[in-house]
């Protein structure tokens, strides 16, 4: 089965290698800076219950490209009226057609616009909805990619709007997911701020969650109900990040986290020598066998912030680079022995 997936831009090779961690092997039919389409046995309701995409679309048809945006709708018109919509989870009364060209909505003409509704309508015995809640079914094009594809959008699960520059949910997920999270973990963040890395570890199988930050008591106010929920899984502390003296030499099998920047913030150190202190932090409370890492940085001092890791023995493995809210960021991961 082909799918669609849009992600947030510049994560896609986070994104293959969440991918293929949590549902084994994949190809990828096409990819762009914020979309792959990929072949895999995956089922529908799964892929829609991924966490770090933003949309996904289980492929219906394809058409080439034309030079003209309606001759391609007239002939998903066509098309459509023997395709399989049994793929589509869940029943379908209500429908609409979207037609996202290049990133944006873009008009068509209203009779092979037409076209494509009836065949859908014929399909799925559903009724066509203008607006309000409904089944959509898109026409997408992207640059670079030969063809046009009609697609069903899946619906995926509310999800809670991030505190206010916090990391998105979409985005902690897909760090989270990079960690190569297993279900005995020990997680840390020790530069926990509004917990959403914490919230998302949290909804998948572990050993025990654990957050710090000195600032805890203020960022408690904008907790996700999951780090307050279950007492026992999840540790707060107010510590010292570069220090962490309440967790044991070795005793954590992963951290996800995103120390400052050095940039929006004042430091009382140089960042080189925070980078350092983050560094000797880091391989003291890491396993010494399974320890590994995951942080994000802004791109400037990601170079500072790799020596040090590495001088610690904590080699990066490999460096992702991302916007995080326009800024240019680098995702470094790796741990002990540059797993």
């Amino acid at each position: 089965m082909q799918y669609l997936i849009q992600f947030t831009a510049g994560t896609g090779d986070l994104l293959r290698a969440a991918l293929v961690h949590q549902f084994g092997g994949l190809e990828v039919r096409y990819r762009d800076d914020s979309a792959m389409i990929i072949e895999s046995s995956v089922d529908p309701e799964d892929v829609a219950a991924i966490p770090f995409i933003k949309n996904a679309f289980v492929v219906i048809a394809e058409t080439e490209r034309r030079s003209s945006v309606d001759k391609g709708i007239a002939q998903f018109g066509r098309i459509a009226g023997n395709a399989d919509f049994r793929k589509i989870p869940g029943k379908i009364d209500k429908f609409r057609v979207v037609v996202h060209i290049d990133g944006s909505l873009v008009p068509i003409d209203p009779r092979a616009r037409a076209t494509l509704e009836r065949a859908v309508a014929g399909r799925t015995g559903a009724r066509l909805e203008p607006r309000g809640m409904c089944q959509e079914y898109w026409v997408v094009g992207r640059q670079g990619l030969d063809r046009l594809v009609f697609c069903a959008r899946l619906a995926k699960a509310r999800r809670p709007d991030a505190a206010k520059g916090a990391v998105s949910p979409e985005l902690s997920a897909m760090l989270v997911a990079a960690s190569g999270p297993g279900p005995r973990d020990v997680f840390l963040d020790p530069f926990g701020g509004s917990g959403s890395f914490v919230a998302a570890r949290l909804e998948q199988p572990v050993g025990q969650v654990w957050y710090s930050d000195l600032d805890l008591e203020r960022h408690r106010k904008v907790f996700p109900r999951q780090l307050t929920a279950n007492k026992r899984m999840v540790r707060l502390l107010a510590e010292d990040a570069l220090t962490l003296p309440s967790i044991g030499d070795g005793s954590v099998d992963v951290i996800v986290t995103d120390p400052p920047w050095g940039e929006f913030e004042t430091m009382d150190m140089p960042f080189e020598e925070f980078a350092r202190a983050v560094g000797r932090s880091f391989a003291r409370v890491l396993h010494p066998a399974r320890g590994r890492f995951v942080v994000l940085v802004n791109r400037r001092n990601a170079q500072i912030l790799r020596d040090a890791l590495r001088a610690a023995g904590l080699p990066p493995n490999a460096a992702h680079e991302i916007l995080v809210n326009g800024h240019p960021a680098t995702v470094l991961v790796g741990g002990r022995a540059g797993r």
